[in-house]
This record gives structure tokens, C-alpha cells and sequence, in this order.
């Protein structure tokens, strides 16, 4: 008996020190609400869409993730040019705002406020840049006007099918544009080059547009080489006949530029210049028992020396076209040739390297030359006065 009522006594001594204890350690297992969290606002945007004409937003880098309030406009990224988004209104006409997110590969997340307009004043909207107003060029529907670019087309976007815009046939920086039908609200094209330079412009109707040819971003460094390309390129087939025949006429005045190896000889006879073209003239001769059957012909620049270690750069110089380009050249027999190019010169330091190999050989001509037989090149066309030709070239069927 006395030993139950000490434990009892125990009991009622030490339980009101313990119950505190386990409420305690009971609170610390509750979710501690903080109420010091603290929310920065993202201000949005804002810019127009619609029907009429194709807007473009554009940012500093490429577009990761975007994503439309709903479903009045339609976004899409640009392919050919990662870095941009293009917008339209599906509908005629919505009320109000949606919104739309943008998140790019630089981490950075863009919010905006999306409204519809009918006559849209603003075509793009390009992070950290200012707004300029694009050109209008008038076009009607039984002229065609072209745009000559600074560089090859990548991409080409037109805000409605009253107009139709083709890319020429051949050519890789010029688009024609022409109205399907006489229009009223104006419409727009967009052009993003090589380069990644991003071009757009309003085009309105008109009956008779008082110009039909434009030379895009006129100051661009590769703008005289383009317009001497296409001069050159487009020549129709009594034109380009005419031309061989001068530049076949002129004599061989270059005797040293030669290479022997495996029974053949690899010869440059002449380096011609006629307005922004380079001609280089040349000669196979096979003193060998099998044919010769080029795989190609190759120029770059380079480095004349070059260190251990260090990366080889090449500036590639790509042929325009080629005159009686030679398929084979049979044994015992001699082939002359012309290879067209851009105009250009050496470096100081660097060559110009002349490769051509053999198909399914091993008979391989590596030729470096210096800058002295291009800067004293033969003219073609001494007489001749410089001006701008027509330009006759037919056009595909689809942009």
C-alpha cells in the first residue's frame, strides 16, 4: 500500500513537468508560416496584332519557351532565325487584352500585353532597340518590283496573300513582289538575311509605282559584290557566249604558274578582270596513258605560314560559274578552262590556295598564289563604260 501511493505521489509530481515538454515538441512538428515572403511585380509590355499585317518580336536571344493567353493570336518561332517570333490575329477582331509569355536562352523572362488593331502601325517590336518606321514601297498587280538584298535570304514572311512575293530563280538575295489584286489596307514583308539582319516593309497598292527596284541597306559592306554578281550571274545565253569568247581571246601571259606531278600538268595561263568579276584561266595538259577526271576545283585564302597548334583559317572564295569546265581530259590531251569570282585580293601574310583533285585518284593539285598576278590583271573591256544593265530573270513559283 505504501509503496502504490509512492508511485502515485511520483506520478502527480512529474506529470505537470512533462505535459508542457510534450506540447511543446508537439507546436514544433506544425508548419511554420512565414509571412515575410515578398512578390516583385513583372511589368508587361504592350503591342498590337492583325489580320493585315505580320508582327514580329524579336530578342537578343534565342527563344526558349512562349506561351499565348488564348487563342485569338497565333505565334510561331522563326526557324531561319531563332532569336524571333512571329504574330498574327486569327480572328477579325478581338476585345480587350491577352497576354503573352517569352522566356530566351540568356534566362531572361518577358511579359506582355497583347491588343488587336485593324490598321497596325508597329511591325516588330525588338528588345533593347529603338523603333523605326519601315519603308512603304507600292507595288501593283501586273508589275513586279524587286528588293535586292546585302546578303543571301534566309527567310521571308508577307502579311497577306494580296500580295505575292518569290524568292528569284538562281539568285539568292532578290525577291519579287506583286499584288494578287488591287487592295486598300497596306500589308507588310519581312526579310532576314545570312547575316541575321532583320528587314521588313509596308506595302501599299498603286497603279503605277514610280520605282519597281530597290538596293536594300545600300551601305552594307557586301552590297557592290551582290549587284556585280547578279550583273554577271543572269547573263542569257548570247550574253554569256560573247563573254567566253573574250576571255578566251586573251592571250596567255602568265609562263611560270605551272605544277607537274604524275603526268600531268596543272597551269594558270591568265587572270583576268572585267568590272567586279575575276577570271581565272586555265590549262590541264595529260602527258599520261589514263585519263584525268576532275572532281573539283577549290579557292580559299590562307595563312602562308601557319604554327603548330594554331587553328588554319580559310576564307572560302566560291566560283560564280565556269566556262568549258572540263569533264575529262583523255590521255595525251590538253583542256583550257575559266573559273569566275567575285573580285577580291590578298592579304598581306596570306595565299591564294588553287585546289583541284582528281575523282577516284590520287593525282592532287595544291597551288599557292600571291597577290601580284590578281592586283595586275588583264582588262577585259578597256573601252567599256561601267552602268547598270537590265536585269532578265525568271522567277520560281513559290517563295
Amino acid at each position: 500500500m505504501k509503496y502504490d501511493m509512492k508511485n502515485i505521489l511520483f506520478s502527480l509530481f512529474v506529470f505537470p513537468l512533462v505535459c508542457p515538454v510534450a506540447a511543446q515538441t508537439a507546436d514544433t512538428d506544425r508548419p511554420v508560416v512565414d509571412n515575410t515572403i515578398a512578390l516583385r511585380e513583372i511589368q508587361s509590355s504592350f503591342f498590337s496584332v492583325s489580320t493585315q499585317k505580320t508582327f514580329h518580336l524579336i530578342f537578343p536571344n534565342e527563344v526558349k519557351y512562349f506561351s499565348i493567353g488564348d487563342e485569338n493570336v497565333a505565334g510561331e518561332k522563326i526557324e531561319a532565325y531563332p532569336c524571333a517570333i512571329r504574330l498574327k490575329s486569327v480572328v477579325q477582331s478581338f476585345e480587350g487584352l491577352t497576354n503573352m509569355s517569352v522566356v530566351t536562352a540568356d534566362g531572361q523572362y518577358y511579359s506582355y500585353n497583347v491588343s488587336f488593331v485593324p490598321e497596325l502601325q508597329k511591325t516588330y517590336l525588338q528588345v533593347g532597340r529603338s523603333y523605326m518606321q519601315p519603308p512603304v514601297i507600292a507595288v501593283n498587280d501586273n508589275q513586279q518590283s524587286h528588293l535586292i538584298f546585302p546578303d543571301k535570304i534566309m527567310y521571308v514572311d508577307y502579311g497577306t496573300e494580296d500580295v505575292e512575293v518569290v524568292k528569284a530563280s538562281g539568285v539568292d538575295n532578290i525577291i519579287a513582289v506583286r499584288a494578287s489584286a488591287p487592295f486598300s489596307s497596306e500589308t507588310n514583308v519581312s526579310v532576314v538575311t545570312q547575316s541575321g539582319k532583320f528587314y521588313t516593309f509596308d506595302l501599299k497598292f498603286a497603279e503605277k509605282p514610280s520605282h519597281l527596284s530597290y538596293v536594300v541597306d545600300p551601305t552594307a559592306k557586301t552590297e557592290e559584290k551582290r549587284i556585280a554578281l547578279l550583273d554577271n550571274k543572269e547573263l542569257n545565253s548570247v550574253q554569256r557566249e560573247s563573254l567566253r569568247k573574250k576571255v578566251n581571246a586573251c592571250f596567255s601571259s602568265l609562263n611560270k604558274l605551272h605544277k607537274d606531278y604524275a603526268g600531268i600538268r596543272f597551269s594558270i595561263t591568265n587572270v583576268i578582270i572585267d568590272k567586279d568579276i575575276l577570271f581565272f584561266k586555265f590549262r590541264i595538259v595529260n602527258y599520261s596513258n589514263i585519263d584525268y577526271v576532275p572532281d573539283f576545283v577549290r579557292f580559299y585564302i590562307q595563312d602562308s605560314k601557319f604554327r603548330k597548334k594554331t587553328a588554319i583559317q580559310q576564307i572560302e572564295q566560291i566560283p560564280l560559274f565556269f566556262f568549258d569546265y572540263p569533264e575529262r581530259i583523255g590521255a595525251h590531251e590538253t583542256k583550257n578552262f575559266t573559273a569566275a569570282l567575285n573580285k577580291f585580293t590578298i592579304p598581306d601574310k596570306k595565299k591564294l590556295v588553287i585546289e583541284m583533285q582528281e575523282r577516284e585518284g590520287g593525282r592532287h593539285f595544291l597551288y599557292k598564289l600571291d597577290n601580284k598576278p590578281i592586283i595586275s590583271a588583264e582588262i577585259l573591256n578597256p573601252q567599256r563604260k561601267s552602268g547598270t544593265g537590265k536585269m532578265d530573270f525568271p522567277v520560281r513559283n513559290n517563295p
